[in-house]
């Protein structure tokens, strides 16, 4: 089935203009229904896009994102901007890293580096991204090296109060781009928390549910990140709500469980700022109807 681009981009305009409108007062009514304001953050390179379609410098377009109620970042743990990104109104609140859990030292090295700069810049949770399995390699075995490097990252991260998540993962060689798996991890790994990434367990298109992947880690997620696909092509993004991917049920649903963490939108289409408006008072809207 092919995509109508014209209708999509109507409906898009139409959605963006409401949304403009709409975003300030659905804020109130969205801090209501979650108790305090929204959690909402974006990835760094959300920030960076933004700086460079308007024409302004990284706090400026910090202040922007600000402007609309993001108030956090996700970023590398190893990114050189961190700093300067740290420095803006927005706060990062989650670093990701892909330790080498194949390694001598099953990942210890860069673990410590990692949990140092979560310290440095006072950031709760850290998101491993285990290491692919092995072209060829026994599977088996190489997921007891990803849970022994996983569980080593919970015992460190635990020591200095840092919260430790693993995320569904998109890229199909990822142990945790299968949800057997990852319930796998889950019960051997008490400590360990979940991001939950609405759309990648789509993306990887093995079958796997998203909704009842959240359901089984209930009371264990710890972080969100949102993100849509289309209907006709699983790895191509839609701005939030207008694909494939059950967000709107993702987030009503933890909003009603009482989840009053942080919601990462992770893909802003088209204008960076402009989306980032859009799916600002999209998930607003969700939020502040929830059980409605």
């Amino acid at each position: 089935m092919r995509t109508n681009v014209h209708a999509v981009s109507l409906v898009h305009a139409v959605l963006l203009s409401a949304a403009v409108a709409f975003a300030e007062p659905q804020a109130d009514a969205s801090r209501a229904a979650t108790g305090g304001e929204p959690k909402i953050s974006v990835f760094a390179n959300a920030i960076h896009r933004t700086a460079k379609e308007r024409g302004v410098s990284l706090a400026e377009a910090a202040d922007l994102l600000y402007g609309l109620g993001i108030r956090g970042f996700d970023t590398s743990a190893f990114d050189g901007n961190l700093a300067a990104l740290a420095a803006t109104k927005l706060k990062p609140i989650n670093l990701y890293c892909f330790p080498d859990m194949y390694a001598a030292d099953n990942g210890a090295e860069e673990c410590a580096r990692v949990l140092d700069a979560a310290e440095k810049y006072g950031v709760p949770r850290v998101m491993v991204v285990p290491s692919n399995f092995r072209k060829n390699g026994d599977k088996e075995a190489d997921f007891a090296k990803v849970l022994s490097g996983v569980r080593m990252f919970v015992d460190e991260g635990s020591k200095r109060g840092i919260t430790i998540t693993v995320e569904d993962f998109g890229g199909t060689e990822n142990p945790c781009s299968s949800a057997s798996r990852l319930k796998r991890m889950l019960d051997e790994i008490p400590g360990l928390r979940f991001a939950l990434d609405s759309g990648n367990l789509y993306y990887a298109g093995r079958g796997d549910d998203i909704v009842d992947m959240m359901k089984y880690a209930k009371g264990r997620i710890e972080h969100v990140h949102l993100k849509d696909q289309l209907k006709e092509d699983s790895r191509k993004y839609a701005t939030l709500g207008l694909g494939a991917v059950p967000n709107e049920t993702i987030v009503r649903s933890l909003a009603a469980d009482g989840y009053d963490g942080w919601y990462t939108l992770e893909n802003l289409v088209g204008n960076a700022y402009l989306d980032a408006v859009r799916q600002v008072a999209v998930l607003k809207t969700w939020l502040a109807e929830k059980g409605k």
